[in-house]
């Protein structure tokens, strides 16, 4: 990811946050010059100092045979929105601001029962918590003694490197800045509300006028 120091961000606690928050990620792989790419809720976990991501998919998927083989990166997507120039003091270029964060690591698979259930109850507690609903875990009768392991297969990828990007405007004037926070904040959507709180969020750590 093109992650220029303006919009880097070394703020490790926040890019957990931001992975525990928007759980939805996509795993890319390479193997033999053959990309793969799987579309997965992961529970990201913080393991003494470091970060492990927890998951699992359908056997039927081949992703899961060159994992550990792999080379593989995992991206998660923050809030984002469109930025008009209409906001700016003078005419320029419209643009998107959003925040990103991609993690690489090494894959170790879960193929024992026990070790799959573990993944599933993570992810049921990980979900539950931020949309509770009030359903409780169990395991249907047709996936139950071997059948689950011969129809799920479990990881945990172990992050040894994260680039986290938080593209919020930092690059605009002061005068800039106050007309994009003005025009997000007349918008009725989620997204542009979201990043309009990211933006603001940003700039008083900062200690940036607005």
């Amino acid at each position: 990811m093109y992650n220029p120091p303006r919009f880097k961000s070394e703020n490790i606690k926040e890019a957990i946050e931001l992975m525990d928050k928007y759980p939805f990620a996509t795993v890319v792989s390479l193997h033999e010059d053959k990309s793969n790419i799987s579309h997965l809720p992961l529970v990201p976990k913080l393991v003494g100092d470091r970060i492990e991501l927890i998951g699992h998919m359908a056997r039927a998927n081949s992703h899961w045979k060159s994992l550990e083989k792999s080379i593989t990166t995992v991206i998660f997507h923050g809030p984002h929105t469109f930025i008009t120039p209409k906001w700016y003091a003078k005419n320029d270029v419209p643009t998107w601001n959003y925040s990103a964060v991609h993690v690489n690591g090494k894959i170790e698979l879960i193929e024992d029962h026990d070790g799959i259930i573990e993944c599933l109850k993570q992810l049921t507690d990980h979900t539950e918590k931020h949309w509770p609903s009030g359903w409780e875990f169990f395991v249907p009768d047709n996936l139950s003694g071997g059948v689950l392991a011969k129809s799920i297969v479990g990881f945990k990828i172990i992050v040894d490197q994260i680039n986290f990007k938080k593209k919020l405007s930092q690059n605009r004037s002061a005068l800039d800045r106050a007309g994009i926070l003005n025009g997000l904040e007349s918008r009725s959507d989620e997204n542009s509300h979201l990043v309009l709180g990211d933006m603001m969020k940003l700039y008083t750590q900062n200690g940036e006028d607005k």
